[in-house]
C-alpha cells in the first residue's frame, strides 16, 4: 500500500497555515522541533499515526482529512467523493450511474 507522506504533509501546511500556526508555534505545542515540522510538512519524513492524530487534534481537524483530502464534517464531501468516483469510469459507465441517478432520484418524488 502506497502512502503518500508529501500529500499529507502539504495538507497538513495548509490547515497549520489557516489556523495561523507558525513551524515553531506548532513544534513547541507538539514538543518536537521545527526541523521535524518541515520534514513532515514536505513529506522527506514519515509521520506516526500517534503523531497524525496529535496534530490534527492540535489543530482542530478530523485526522482522516490528512489521509483523504476530504472532510466528511463538510455539508458537501459526498461530492468530492461522487467526482471522484465518476472520473475514473469511462463514459458509458458514467452515464449508466447517472441514468439510474435520475430513476432513483424520480423514483423518490
Amino acid at each position: 500500500m502506497y502512502i503518500d507522506y508529501y500529500t499529507i504533509g502539504q495538507r497538513i501546511k495548509k490547515i497549520r497555515k489557516q489556523k495561523h500556526f507558525t513551524q515553531e508555534k506548532l513544534a513547541e505545542n507538539l514538543e518536537v522541533s521545527p526541523v521535524y515540522i518541515s520534514q513532515v510538512e514536505n513529506g522527506k519524513t514519515k509521520l506516526s499515526l500517534e503523531m497524525l492524530i496529535r496534530i490534527a487534534n492540535l489543530l482542530d481537524t478530523n485526522p482522516g482529512y490528512f489521509i483523504t483530502g476530504v472532510s466528511y464534517s463538510a455539508k458537501d464531501y459526498l461530492k468530492f467523493d461522487i467526482s471522484q468516483f465518476l472520473q475514473d469510469l469511462p463514459p458509458e459507465q458514467r452515464q449508466l450511474i447517472i441514468d439510474i441517478a435520475k430513476l432513483i432520484t424520480k423514483y423518490k418524488q
